[in-house]
């Protein structure tokens, strides 16, 4: 039960965090009426995207075709995490590995993520496990690259204390290394996430008959502006929630050993 002498503080923490939420999404709103006022009728109004957005809820096939998109990406995502945080930290624990994956990695984030899809559709053809393997190889290298860094950044001095106090090899990759590199497993995670979800969608434009992006891009192609921003805003709309749902409250759990005193951190390392 929350103690009523905290519950001012509370409310003043929640106000703080919330208003410059509101403050953008008013003036987003604002800067988009005005674009849609001044450009003749070839943008659509605030309240027809919200029309068309209520549409789009009240119609079955929509979930339909969000669940299709939301299964895509958390095949490419899961497989693409798990293998990442892996290869990645491979290679920032051991010099020779990363001399010999860093021009793969480097290359791999030099490549337009449309040539994957092009080159997968003309090798492999236009199947959806062949699209998901494409997207899988356009997105695995910024995960790889993120918790590379994340390892090589780790500090040498626990590296050496581990040593010292004899750690067993589980305990010091999962107490030493572990912890160190758990803002870089978010970041890539998020990285990775943001990513797959826009991947996917550009994938489905190109390539399939149906999901979110199969979707928009029917109605680029029938000249509908506004079936196609409320699309696009109510599938952003899920996937800012799954970062609220999801990510947020993981970060603040795994982080809360960061927030602890220095002779805390240091005590939990070597216990």
């Amino acid at each position: 039960m929350i103690n009523p002498a905290r519950r001012p503080r509370i409310a003043r923490r929640t106000l703080n965090a919330s208003l410059p939420v509101v403050v953008a999404i008013g003036l987003g709103l604002l800067v988009w009426t005005v674009v849609s006022i001044t450009s003749g009728g070839w943008v659509p109004s605030v309240a027809e995207i919200g029309q068309e957005m209520g549409q789009q809820l009240r119609t079955p096939e929509t979930y339909e075709q969000i669940w299709i998109t939301g299964r895509r990406i958390l095949i490419v995502f899961g497989v693409v995490l798990v293998a990442g945080v892996l290869v990645g930290t491979v290679m920032g624990l051991n010099v020779y590995v990363r001399s010999f994956l860093r021009p793969l990695v480097v290359t791999g984030l030099a490549i337009p993520d449309v040539v994957y899809f092009i080159l997968a559709a003309l090798i492999l053809g236009t199947d959806e496990s062949d699209a998901l393997v494409a997207m899988g190889i356009a997105v695995i290298p910024y995960v790889i690259n993120i918790i590379a860094a994340g390892a090589q950044a780790r500090d040498p001095g626990l590296d050496e204390m581990s040593k010292a106090y004899r750690l067993q090899r589980h305990r010091y990759l999962w107490d030493v290394v572990g912890l160190q590199m758990t803002p870089s497993l978010l970041a890539a995670s998020r990285t990775g996430f943001a990513f797959t979800w826009k991947l996917v969608v550009l994938m489905e434009a190109i390539t399939q008959p149906d999901g979110i992006g199969s979707q928009i891009y029917l109605s680029f192609r029938l000249l509908r502006p506004d079936e196609m921003i409320s699309l696009a805003v109510v599938f952003a709309v899920l996937v800012v929630l799954v970062d609220v749902v999801a990510f947020v409250p993981l970060e603040r759990r795994l982080l809360a050993w960061m927030r602890q005193p220095s002779s805390s951190k240091t005590t939990m390392a070597v216990a």
